[in-house]
């Protein structure tokens, strides 16, 4: 599972629009929809934002598992 869809999950399980989503974190709709889509990735600052604001751990969040070739 990617971080994109991991964070569209939780956002749903909170019951949060991607709105009210941004303004707990700090920032834009726009970012939101862009995490979400995987055409962007959110910094360290925002990762510790989203895991305060979901009670999770970064590196569930973060982490996907190895292709073991």
């Amino acid at each position: 599972m990617t971080f994109a869809e991991k964070f569209y999950s939780l956002r749903k399980e909170a019951g949060l629009s991607q709105e009210e989503c941004a303004e707990n974190i700090g920032v834009s709709r726009q970012a939101i929809s862009r995490w979400e889509m995987g055409t962007a990735t959110p910094d360290m600052q925002n990762l510790l934002a989203i895991s305060k604001l979901f009670c999770v751990f970064n590196n569930p969040l973060v982490l996907t598992p190895i292709d073991n070739r």
